[in-house]
Order: structure tokens, then sequence, then C-alpha cells
């Protein structure tokens, strides 16, 4: 496993400084193999302990076991392939032929059954499509709760009744802090949607429904670094939104005298 991917795994649970520690890394790999801890400590301007508390964090024993990881990322370097921005497009279009096609009646159903609609992000990007997503239901005239940080996270969780319909955006669907609070919204009976990555998760094993996007870890070329799209959420739920639309058309028709 490369140190890109441990960093991953570990994103979300990272501090400012860890973030700063990170940064550091990305942009001096070549300088960082050649690094003592004290040298490590003071180009990132915080302390020995902060250093080792960050690697321990992504999942290494100690210093050794990072310069190991340096190493072994400097030899396998690889180059980038231009073929990965055709696939990358290729993605969403998949993403938005799979959103046409999903049979979202029963979410539509508790949608409109629901006492309130709930939206939550594991991320920075997750969070903002999940505010995008509240713009595009406002047209519909459905009101949807972004909840964001912890603490608004517990309220929020106090405030619902069971069949509210709780949106949970991540990206790996692999994020524990994510599938703990899954997991606690799905015993008090709230109506669960998962929109993450295709593939195998914990998130939509845990969720009523399951909305997936296709993305895939291309390599950038570029000091080892690696990239998954995370995009096609957006271009999901403007395709949701716009089924919503069809679906509250055909009930109104069948309900007009």
């Amino acid at each position: 496993m490369k140190l890109d991917d441990l960093v991953q795994r570990n994103y979300n649970r990272m501090s400012a400084n860890d973030h700063r520690i990170w940064q550091y890394i990305c942009q001096h790999k070549t300088e960082c193999r050649k690094m003592s801890l004290h040298q490590m400590a003071d180009a990132c301007e915080v302390s020995q302990t902060t250093v080792l508390r960050f690697l321990r964090m992504i999942g290494m024993d100690g210093y050794n076991d990072f310069k190991a990881f340096l190493k072994w990322d400097s030899l396998n370097q690889t180059v980038f392939d231009g073929r990965s921005i055709e696939q990358n497009s290729l993605n969403f279009i998949r993403t938005i032929s799979y959103i046409q096609q999903a049979d979202c009646r029963e979410l539509f159903y508790r949608m409109d059954q629901a006492g309130r609609i709930y939206a939550y992000g594991s991320g920075a990007v997750q969070k903002a499509v999940a505010k995008a997503f509240k713009g595009y239901l406002l047209m519909t005239e459905k009101l949807l709760h972004v909840i964001e940080g912890y603490e608004e996270r517990i309220m929020a969780m106090q405030q619902m009744k069971k069949g509210d319909v709780v949106f949970l955006f991540s990206v790996s669907g692999n994020n524990p802090v994510m599938n703990d609070y899954a997991k606690n919204l799905r015993d008090k009976g709230m109506y669960l949607a998962a929109i993450c990555q295709d593939g195998a998760n914990d998130l939509s094993k845990l969720c009523n429904c399951y909305l997936p996007f296709f993305t895939q870890k291309f390599d950038i070329g570029h000091q080892s670094m690696t990239f998954s799209s995370s995009a096609g959420m957006l271009p999901l739920v403007e395709t949701l939104m716009l089924k919503y639309t069809a679906y509250q058309a055909a009930q109104n028709a069948v309900h007009t005298p």
C-alpha cells in the first residue's frame, strides 16, 4: 500500500497539524527521504511528538516505517496515462446512466411521507454536494436540512423521528464515523439513502437505498500521487432531483380528477 492510500483512508480523522504535515510531505517527498525526525518537525513547524502522532494515526509504527514507505514510493513512480481523462469522463456517463434507470419510487415515496429530510456529508466535497442538493430540492418544494459538524450531527439525531429520510454522502462508503452514525440512525428507524462510490462498502449495507457514483483511482505521475474523482455525486443528485420532479408530476396526475 502506498503512503497516499494510508492518508486517504484516515483523511477525515486528520487535524489541522496533520494537514500541515501531509501538505509538506506531498510537496517535498524527495527531501523527506533524507530528513531526520527533528528536521521533519522543524520543517513542518510542529513538535516531533506531533509528527509521530500523525504517523501513528495513519497506521505506521514509527519514523523508520515512514522512511521505508517513502523509499518504496520512490521506486514505484508512475507516469500519467492520458487515457485517464477519457476514463474519468466515461465514469460520469456511467453514473448518469445508472441513476436514470434506477428505480427510485420507494425512496421518493419515503421522501413524501417523511416529516423531515436530512443530508450529511463526511468531507468537504460531500458537504458541498449536500448543500447543492438542498438547492435542487427547493425547486420541488421540499426542504432539506444539511447537517454540518459533530454537534449538529448529534442535535439532528435527537430531533429526528421514525420515518425521516437521511441522505448520507461518502466517497468510499467505509468512513468509520459516517458508518457509526448510519448504524445509530438505522436503529432509530430512519430511512437511509447512501450516496457513495460503487463497489463493496459498508455504508451501502447499512442503508435502505444505495445510489452509487462510478469512479476509480488514477495515478497522477507526480510524486506517486493518486486521484479519485468524487465529482460524480453532483450529476447524480441533479438527475435524482429531476426524477423526483417526474415522480411528483405522475402522482399529481393520478390524484387529479
